[in-house]
């Protein structure tokens, strides 16, 4: 779309030159006259020849460009409309501590991407991936930023209208970081830091000195979350025992203090304040009441996140709204778009618990929401695959709602992506004969990666359907990436999945049962079938290099290749095993004649779970 400015419009030149590299808007002499008025309710308008653009700053003028080039693909009728946003802050956080490490050009993408969806902040979950020079390990060969990367980033975001926020780590979750020798004397346990420790907190003011050498905001999220054993490894030894809510308050202390002096206003998970009132040390509990020691002990300026991807039930979210907004501190929520149970994202949990969670928060007043995408376990969800739940997001930001239809035709105006092909990227965890109650089942990573002679989740699938059910995702995904265009590659990704998926889902359950009843052709075929999916394999591997090379860092992929090469030797290891037994060179199959037990799915139902890590899936064995 050709825009013209008017004088009116003119800063807004550097974000609209940076929406160039998605190829969706030029700016020209002869292109469509843009104005602008600052104005307390956003709205675009058309009078056959100019656009009027309205609203609040930056973030909602790109919003406004969406909007208009949108409703500008319909026709060119003259038309007004207006919006009426029921969030202030609109923020989606980015995991980029996982292995997939985003470019800095596929980041200013993404940004792009979410300033024409309305956003105006974006958090960079970084546990050790940006560079401290008086730490070399720090991020080591994690494809870590640069002070320069953040930089760019930081300015890129403001052009248009989106708040870098840092999200780092200062207690938990830095167990890449403490496992090198070198930070052994910054270790309590394996991922969390020695709480009390001078040389703990010099570390901790080096990253807030890089963070505040980087980013514009004011804001920082100093995370905090999950500290689990706090105080029973190195702290424990050095200082005997102490109750770690106490250790835990004298860090947020402290540390809280080291972020002020650097100018920061801080922000961290508020997980750790809950579990201290539960006798499961759990996070969400239905009849859970917060000590008021507790509540008076929270800094009240430190603003308490409130972290919640697991609920349907608007109830849930409202009392522990409640429960949060009982502290002085201010809070923000951050709900979760199911990007971490694999390679394929879950959009049907995504909206069952996102829309809720956002009527509780508006109906209780919260004015700050945040989209999280984590890729535990090793980022296997592409970036683009995340676009159809920021777009959701958004949409309920400024309808308040979260149609299906009308999500889909803003997301194509603002990405170009196709939201019915990325909502069919659920398909890949569950087949239709499954249960409605399923609990979070991702069929798509434990089918990928179970060895097929092992079987160790083959009663599990037992009559469910996954190989036909895969035929016919890797067709409809095939005819997707037919179609061309940007997503192209993402399709590819998707169709290979679905092929090697379509031999390997039920390959050993077929193993198993043609051993029992001793049928050499039966085993002969799918000894075949093996070296047919182990083929597949290969091409998916490549194919997912090429799209995590378009996205993110190489560093980290080296994992997922590990993973693929080993599914790849295992099929061609069981058709070499079965074709040695139907040729009689061996006389039994030891790992075929042991029974198979069910693990995920309720005994007499088809009613499944989920299992998440690589390696309580490969092997019954310790996967070191």
């Amino acid at each position: 779309m050709r825009i013209y400015l008017e004088e009116s419009a003119r800063r807004f030149e550097t974000g609209v030159r940076e929406l160039e590299v998605l190829g969706g808007f030029k700016l020209a002499g002869d292109g469509v006259p843009v104005r602008w008025s600052e104005a307390g309710v956003p709205g675009i308008s058309w009078d056959g020849s100019r656009a009027q653009l309205s609203g609040a700053g930056e973030a909602q003028f790109f919003r406004g460009l969406g909007l208009l080039r949108e409703r500008l693909a319909g026709g060119t009728a003259p038309f007004e409309q207006t919006e009426a946003p029921v969030f202030r802050g609109l923020g989606a956080s980015f995991d980029l501590s996982r292995n997939a490490v985003m470019t800095v050009d596929a980041l200013k993408r993404m940004l792009c991407r979410m300033a024409l969806m309305g956003y105006n902040e974006a958090y960079l979950y970084t546990e050790d991936t940006y560079v401290l020079p008086e730490y070399p390990f720090f991020g080591y060969q994690r494809g870590r930023y640069g002070a320069e990367d953040l930089r760019a980033l930081d300015g890129w975001a403001a052009a248009l209208g989106i708040e870098l926020i840092p999200c780092i780590q200062t207690l938990g979750h830095l167990e890449r970081f403490l496992h090198w020798e070198s930070s052994a004397p910054l270790r309590d346990t394996p991922d969390v830091l020695l709480a009390g420790d001078e040389e703990t907190y010099r570390l901790i003011e080096a990253m807030l000195r890089r963070c505040r050498a980087c980013y514009r905001t004011k804001k920082i999220h100093l995370g905090m979350d999950e500290a689990m054993n706090l105080g029973l490894g190195g702290y424990l030894k050095k200082n005997g025992y102490h109750e770690s809510f106490d250790i835990m308050l004298r860090h947020v202390e402290r540390v809280g203090a080291l972020a002020r002096k650097h100018g920061f206003e801080p922000m961290m998970w508020s997980d750790m304040y809950f579990r201290c009132a539960s006798p499961n040390d759990d996070y969400y509990e239905d009849d859970i009441e917060i000590p008021q020691t507790v509540i008076d002990a929270a800094p009240a300026d430190m603003t308490l996140v409130y972290w919640d991807y697991y609920h349907d039930d608007e109830a849930f979210y409202d009392r522990y709204i409640r429960l949060h907004q009982k502290f002085a501190a201010p809070l923000r929520f951050a709900g979760g778009m199911w990007t971490w149970l694999g390679p394929a994202v879950d959009y049907d949990v995504f909206f069952k618990k996102a829309e809720p969670a956002l009527r509780a928060c508006l109906g209780n007043g919260v004015t700050d929401v945040m989209i999280t995408t984590w890729g535990d376990d090793g980022g296997e969800t592409s970036p683009q695959a995340m676009l159809l739940g920021l777009q959701a997001w958004a949409e309920f930001c400024y309808t308040g709602g979260m149609d299906r239809g009308h999500i889909c035709r803003r997301l194509a105006a603002c990405t170009g992506a196709d939201g019915r092909a990325l909502a069919r990227i659920s398909a890949f965890n569950k087949t239709p004969l499954l249960d409605a109650e399923s609990d979070l089942p991702n069929a798509a990573k434990f089918l990928l990666y179970q060895d097929p002679l092992l079987g160790l989740y083959d009663l599990d699938i037992e009559g469910l359907g996954f190989a036909r059910h895969y035929a016919s995702l890797e067709a409809e995904f095939a005819a997707y990436a037919q179609e061309g265009g940007q997503w192209t590659l993402l399709y590819r990704f998707y169709e290979l999945l679905a092929r090697v998926l379509k031999n390997k889902a039920e390959l050993g359950l077929g193993l198993y049962r043609a051993y029992q009843k001793q049928d050499r052709a039966r085993l002969a075929a799918l000894a075949g079938q093996a070296r047919q999916a182990a083929e597949d394999c290969g091409a998916l591997r490549t194919c997912w290099r090429q799209l995590w090379m378009a996205e993110c860092r190489p560093q980290g992929f080296e994992v997922l290749e590990v993973r693929l090469a080993g599914v790849q030797a295992r099929l061609e290891a069981a058709a070499a095993r079965t074709e040695d037994w139907c040729a009689g060179r061996v006389q039994r199959l030891e790992e075929l004649e042991e029974e198979r037990l069910l693990l995920l799915r309720t005994p007499g139902t088809s009613r499944l779970h989920g299992v998440y890590f690589w390696r309580e899936i490969a092997s019954a064995s310790k996967c070191f």
